[in-house]
């Protein structure tokens, strides 16, 4: 995947495949992706300490205040409650503190996890053979790397955090109240069982049963905006737009219900905490009453039975929600590993040793001395398409020999496009085979597939960084004398030259700051730089005017001309400017309906009958 330099299936075709209703999540799913958050235990230890903290200095806080309270309504001499009156004020104080302390540490923790997460997940996604991601359109994509990937952090604040305070907090609360009176401690424990056992349970198991739904509609939700948004001009052209906003207006209303089904169990679940407190102070108030009936407590102490209860619960209220959090988790986890694969490897360096994201690049560069020559690539009975009642190219046999360069020609829908996705193993074959020197697509490493092939499909992304950095997407290693070379290769030398910053221009994000024959001559300089042995191209003159796009098809079909791709390098061409394509170069023509012929292009002639 990391060799092909093109974005996931748009966001208006392909499939939706291991969208939440087709996942089944588990436990293992979590525990996968929690890792690939790389949190560490020190970090976590340490916003658990701080939320424990500032829970038990309110714990203490009440318990001081109401022994100060029923102690002070004895009139004793007022040097016996000077200590706590000051321990009052200080346990105020530091319970801000440790609110501050807690969020900033919990948050920080859920943040550099998330950092964590998503690039780890980037590095899986490069790294996943097979055509599964392809598959996936990309609002989706885009769905599971945002939202999805924010559910992992939302579980570190709202879920693991306080589990883990809970289970402390459960303890002091017990071992304060057992030495005043047993009867209460076991009232209390009893309590807080129903609370953060029972209560989180029945608030998991109902959230389990929504929130898939919501991940779903969520989804859907995104991949419809996003298909607006991308193709708004063609759907107002073709008097579509209407109907696609409908369509994204009951998207939005189905997420909105599903979010209203999965509030509801949350809230039945946190209002059964409030209804065991009241079981708690009843309890307590009845072991208060028996120690002060046989005089075996003071009134501090009576007062600390009859309040703390109220103070008690504040940690396990948040475990309800801490189970709806996990349910959602769960769903977001699943369908992340359903993204990078479950048997995707685990993080680390990618397989050309690099760890800054340009894993793409070819081992030894491009242009070199040492690239590597071109090997066969050759399809045999291959069909073509998303899945068996979706095949649009039908019993192909085709063979690109080192040097030899192809033009792919068809209508609109004929499967230009996902021949190349096939080709270039993006998409794996519904019938038939792929072989690159001989041996099957699939069954080649990463390595040698990149050394060899590069793909830029239509809808190739462009990053919202420097010229520079996006043409370093191709080849890590290329120079900026090399970036200029190639842009001027492809006639952009002259847009360099009235950028502010020329190759250190920010770009908009996906090319929205650059016209679209800029975007296309940006992405074809990509395959300049790269230069590698074998090279799919889908349209790289669309948006340019006929002159220059027909100039630049002219010397990427032509072997003899090096100007834009190596002499011996292999070319294949999606182009529609069938009469811009050099004579004798072979034609794939895709006929409607998945059929096929080979031709050559013959000599084109002018309006007097001679050869231009």
């Amino acid at each position: 995947m990391s060799a092909i330099l093109s974005s996931s299936n748009s966001s208006g075709g392909g499939s939706s495949a291991g969208t939440s209703s087709d996942v089944v999540s588990g436990p293992s799913a979590v525990r996968r992706m929690v890792g690939l958050l790389e949190i560490p235990r020190s970090r976590l230890l340490a916003a658990v300490l701080a939320a424990v903290a500032t829970l038990a200095s309110s714990f203490a806080l009440a318990a001081l205040a109401a022994w100060l309270v029923t102690t002070a309504w004895t009139m004793p001499n007022v040097l016996d409650l000077t200590v706590a009156v000051v321990g009052v004020r200080a346990l105020g104080i530091s319970r801000g503190v440790f609110r501050w302390l807690d969020r900033m540490l919990t948050h920080d923790v859920a943040l550099r996890g998330v950092v964590s997460l998503r690039t780890n997940l980037y590095s899986a996604l490069a790294r996943r053979r097979g055509d599964a991601l392809s598959r996936v359109r990309r609002g989706d994509l885009l769905a599971r790397l945002g939202d999805d990937a924010q559910e992992l952090g939302d579980l570190v604040i709202r879920a693991i955090v306080p589990g883990l305070v809970a289970v402390v907090m459960t303890v002091v609360v017990v071992l304060t109240i057992a030495p005043l009176s047993l009867p209460a401690a076991l009232c209390m424990l009893l309590a807080l069982v129903l609370a953060g056992v029972l209560a989180p349970l029945a608030a998991h198991r109902a959230a389990r049963l929504t929130e898939a739904a919501v991940v779903e509609t969520r989804s859907e939700l995104t991949a419809s905006g996003l298909g607006v948004l991308d193709d708004a001009t063609a759907l107002r052209v073709q008097g579509r737009l209407d109907e696609r906003m409908e369509e994204l207006a009951r998207a939005q209303s189905d997420h909105d219900a599903a979010i209203d089904r999965a509030a509801l169990p949350s809230a039945l679940a946190a209002a059964s905490v409030p209804a065991v407190m009241i079981l708690a102070v009843l309890g307590s108030v009845l072991a208060a009453g028996g120690a002060w009936l046989h005089g075996g407590a003071g009134a501090g102490a009576i007062g600390m039975l009859v309040l703390l209860p109220l103070s008690s619960f504040e940690a396990v209220t948040a475990l309800p929600a801490a189970a709806s959090q996990l349910a959602r988790t769960r769903a977001a986890a699943a369908r992340l590993e359903d993204a990078v694969g479950p048997d995707a490897p685990a993080p680390g360096p990618d397989a050309t040793g690099g760890t800054d994201g340009t894993a793409v690049a070819a081992p030894g560069g491009a242009g070199t001395a040492g690239r590597p020559t071109a090997l066969h690539l050759s399809a045999h009975g291959l069909a073509a398409g998303y899945g068996q009642d979706a095949v649009r190219v039908h019993d192909l046999d085709l063979d690109l020999a080192p040097g030899e360069r192809i033009a792919v020609t068809g209508g609109s829908g004929t499967g230009k496009t996902t021949l190349v996705q096939t080709l270039a193993g993006l998409l794996e074959p519904v019938a038939g085979i792929v072989r690159l020197g001989g041996d099957a697509l699939g069954a080649l490493s990463e390595d040698t597939v990149r050394t060899q092939m590069i793909a830029l499909l239509e809808d190739a992304h462009v990053f919202a960084t420097t010229v520079h950095e996006n043409l370093r997407v191709a080849r890590g290693d290329v120079s900026a004398k090399e970036c200029a070379a190639a842009l001027r290769a492809v006639g952009l030398d002259d847009w360099v030259d009235t950028l502010p910053r020329g190759l250190d221009t920010m770009l908009g994000p996906d090319g929205t700051t650059i016209s679209g024959g800029e975007r296309r001559r940006l992405l074809l300089a990509r395959a300049v730089v790269r230069a590698a042995p074998i090279t799919l191209l889908d349209e790289p003159t669309e948006h340019l005017d006929a002159a220059r796009g027909d100039d630049l098809l002219r010397r990427l079909l032509d072997p003899a001309d090096g100007s834009l791709l190596p002499v011996g390098a292999s070319a294949l061409v999606v182009t529609h400017r069938v009469e811009a394509i050099p004579a004798g170069t072979t034609v794939l023509r895709i006929l409607p309906g998945g059929g096929h012929e080979l031709v050559r292009a013959e000599p084109r002639t002018d309006e007097h009958g001679s050869t231009p």
